[in-house]
C-alpha cells in the first residue's frame, strides 16, 4: 500500500475510528443527561396529574396505591439527541460505503480499514475523502483538535516549511506523516521523495518511508 490515496484514506479511517470513540462516550451521556430531563418533567406532569379528586375517595392522590407503583416504574420516552443523530448519520454512511464495495457483513469502518490495501487508488480517493468529511464533522461538533501530533522542527523536503504532522493513531504499519492540505504533489519531478508522486495530491510519506521513520522513532 504505497499510492498517497491508499495513505490518506488509511489515514482518515484511524483519525475517524479515534473520532467515533469520542463520539460513542459523548453520546452516552447526552442520553444519560437526556433520560434524566425527561424524568423530570413526566414526573412533574404526573404529579400534577394525580392531585386528589374532589369527593369521598380522593382517588388518585399521592395515596393511591396506582399512583405511587407509577412513580416508581416511571420511564419516559427519551428521543435522541443531536450527538445520537450525528453518530447514527456516520455509521449509516460506513454502512452504505461498505456495502458499495461489497464487503463482509460486521464492524463496517473496520472493514474498510481492512479493504484499503486491496482498492484500486481511484476508489480509495473517494473513501478518503468521505472518511475525512465524517472525522471533521464529528470534529467539529465535540471540538476535537484534528488527529497527528505536530512536528515543527523539521521541514517539508518539497515546500520547506516547518508543518509537517505525524499521524500514529493506528497500528506502526499504518503510520504515516503528511504536510498541509496546500502542498500539493508536482508529479514525477516533485522532490517530495514519495514512492508514488501523485500529480496535485497532498503529501503523505506511508510507514517507510525515512522521513516516517525518522519522525516517529520515538513513537
Amino acid at each position: 500500500m504505497t499510492h498517497p490515496h491508499q495513505l490518506h484514506a488509511t489515514r482518515a479511517a484511524w483519525s475517524l475510528a479515534a473520532a467515533r470513540t469520542h463520539l460513542n462516550q459523548a453520546v452516552t451521556r447526552e442520553q444519560a443527561d437526556r433520560r434524566a430531563e425527561a424524568r423530570v418533567i413526566a414526573a412533574a406532569s404526573a404529579i400534577q396529574a394525580w392531585r386528589p379528586n374532589p369527593g369521598p375517595t380522593s382517588r388518585g392522590g399521592h395515596g393511591d396505591p396506582a399512583s405511587r407503583a407509577a412513580v416508581n416504574h416511571l420511564e419516559p420516552e427519551v428521543r435522541d439527541g443531536r450527538l445520537a443523530r450525528l453518530a447514527a448519520s456516520t455509521t449509516a454512511t460506513l454502512t452504505w460505503l461498505a456495502g458499495a464495495l461489497r464487503l463482509p457483513d460486521g464492524e463496517h469502518l473496520t472493514a474498510l480499514t481492512t479493504a484499503l490495501p486491496t482498492l484500486r487508488p481511484t476508489t480509495a480517493g473517494h473513501l478518503w475523502r468521505w472518511l475525512d468529511e465524517a472525522d471533521q464533522r464529528i470534529r467539529d461538533t465535540l471540538h476535537l483538535d484534528p488527529d497527528g501530533t505536530g512536528v515543527p522542527g523539521i521541514r517539508c523536503p518539497r515546500c520547506a516549511r516547518r508543518q509537517l504532522t505525524a499521524h500514529t493513531t493506528g497500528p506502526r504499519p499504518t503510520w504515516t506523516v503528511t504536510c498541509t492540505p496546500a502542498c500539493l504533489c508536482a508529479g514525477p519531478d516533485c522532490p517530495c521523495g514519495t514512492t508514488i508522486r501523485a500529480l496535485d495530491v497532498p503529501h503523505v510519506w506511508g510507514p517507510d518511508h525515512p522521513l516516517t521513520t525518522r519522525l516517529t522513532s520515538a513513537a
